[in-house]
């Protein structure tokens, strides 16, 4: 299997999130799916209404065989309202062979073997609390999840998977923008509750250990603003972590911080965004129905071996947003090289970056993007598809990917590309189900 990544941003304040089946490029609470390759489960498993079932890995659709009761996702309050994702927080065992789930109704966490499909533990969380939006599975025998405490606030809870006892509990004083994981430690972006202010990094290990360090010169959060019609002011860095585990970058609209995890040192870069050949001039453009009340910023991005950091997201004024581009970040220069200026996410595939990106355009009144464009670590495009529609990626699994359609192409068939060699390969009617694939993933509103 290779990697695949989703990270969408809030823009709205009371959203329900619809996340079972095909990944929805348009849901309004963040959701991350971590890419480490090497942690991905020995089966392949799937959410398929309320249900933990194998997938058969040349359909998609379900095996027959015995189905695991999951449930639903859970809810979170997001500025003065509540966002709620359907698609439990989940992670894998380090031996790959089991599966822990949240169960938010339960305020429980179930581990499943998904070899035999059998329930191994329920694990209590107390009632204490709220839902779980992310998990992580450190050691053997340590859980960590991330829970909604009380008023917009979170806290990790550490757990013992053989004991089902609760280790430790940490407060965290605010709620969660960011998360990343390294094989040892669980390291969050950390944004002050209903407001937009300093951000802090929150760096624990399998016991329970919590590390803090303010990034003075980096702002986080969102925040109502006044005037009624839930305007909210939304700051969304992002957070990304050498592929050893030892640095951690955060990247801002014009700066960058760099944290060295186990010094917890800060150092900051500027960022000059530089100047490219348009493959075609993306102004501000209007924004989807759910998003005009929006203001601010997002960034995505993603160690992609050696010193290069690749960053995209999208710059928002009064609901109307832009690209912020796809670049590269040279980390010992500090340069940023322009890759494809309508870009507004990526997700990786093995050794190929798959770029899309789009919006509403009100003259043409229509959907319009770049499809799906392929690049190299080295910047170098492979192939592009479907250019002119606004697309998205549903799902990279083995050597496919699966491309779904954003307004009028919507109901069109998503589409199966050979990434080798930038060929459409066939076509998929039915919805996917949500694939447990990679080392973990969550919902988390931020």
């Amino acid at each position: 299997m290779r990697r695949a990544r989703l990270a969408v941003s809030i823009v709205s304040t009371a959203a329900v999130v619809a996340l079972v089946g095909a990944r929805n490029p348009e849901a309004t609470a963040t959701y991350a799916a971590e890419p480490t390759s090497v942690q991905q489960l020995t089966t392949l498993v799937g959410f398929v209404d309320g249900m933990l079932r194998r997938i058969d890995p040349e359909t998609l659709e379900p095996a027959t065989g015995r189905a695991i009761p999951i449930g639903g996702g859970g809810c979170a309050q997001s500025h003065g309202g509540t966002a709620c994702w359907s698609v439990p927080a989940w992670a894998a065992s380090p031996d790959r062979t089991k599966v822990v789930v949240a169960r938010n109704a339960a305020s429980a966490l179930r581990i499943v073997d998904v070899v035999r499909m059998r329930v191994v533990a329920d694990l209590r969380l107390g009632l204490d609390g709220g839902s779980v939006t992310a998990l992580t599975w450190l050691a053997p025998r340590s859980v960590l999840a991330v829970q909604e405490a009380f008023a917009e606030r979170k806290r990790v809870v550490v757990l013992d998977a053989a004991s089902g006892r609760v280790v430790a509990r940490r407060a965290l004083n605010g709620t969660v923008a960011q998360l990343e994981r390294t094989t040892r430690e669980l390291v969050l972006l950390v944004a002050p509750a209903g407001r937009v202010g300093i951000a802090r990094l929150a760096v624990v290990d399998r016991r329970g250990t919590t590390r803090f360090v303010r990034l003075d010169r980096i702002l986080v959060g969102s925040r109502l603003l006044g005037g009624g019609g839930h305007r909210v002011d939304s700051r969304g860095p992002a957070l990304t972590i050498d592929l050893r585990g030892r640095r951690a970058i955060v990247v801002a609209q014009t700066i960058a911080a760099e944290v060295d995890l186990r010094t917890l040192a800060v150092s900051y870069r500027a960022l000059e965004r530089p100047r490219s050949l348009l493959r075609r001039l993306w102004n501000w453009l209007e924004p989807v129905a759910n998003a005009k009340q929006v203001s601010g910023y997002h960034r995505q991005a993603r160690w992609l071996g050696g010193e290069v950091v690749a960053v995209t997201g999208t710059d928002t004024t009064d609901g109307r947003y832009r690209p912020a581009g796809l670049h590269f970040i040279d980390i010992r220069s500090w340069t940023m090289t322009a890759i494809e200026d309508g870009a507004t996410r990526f997700d990786i595939a093995g050794e190929v970056l798959l770029a899309t990106g789009g919006s509403w355009d009100a003259a043409l009144q229509r959907s319009v993007g770049i499809g799906v464009a392929a690049y190299g670590s080295n910047g170098e495009q492979r192939f592009q598809l479907f250019e002119g529609q606004q697309s998205w990626v549903s799902l990279v699994l083995g050597d496919r990917a699966y491309v779904g359609f954003v307004g009028p192409a919507a109901s069109e068939p998503m589409q199966i590309v050979e990434l080798a060699s930038g060929q459409i390969v066939g076509a998929r009617e039915r919805p996917l189900p949500w694939l447990l694939v990679g080392a973990a993933s969550g919902g988390w509103s931020g």
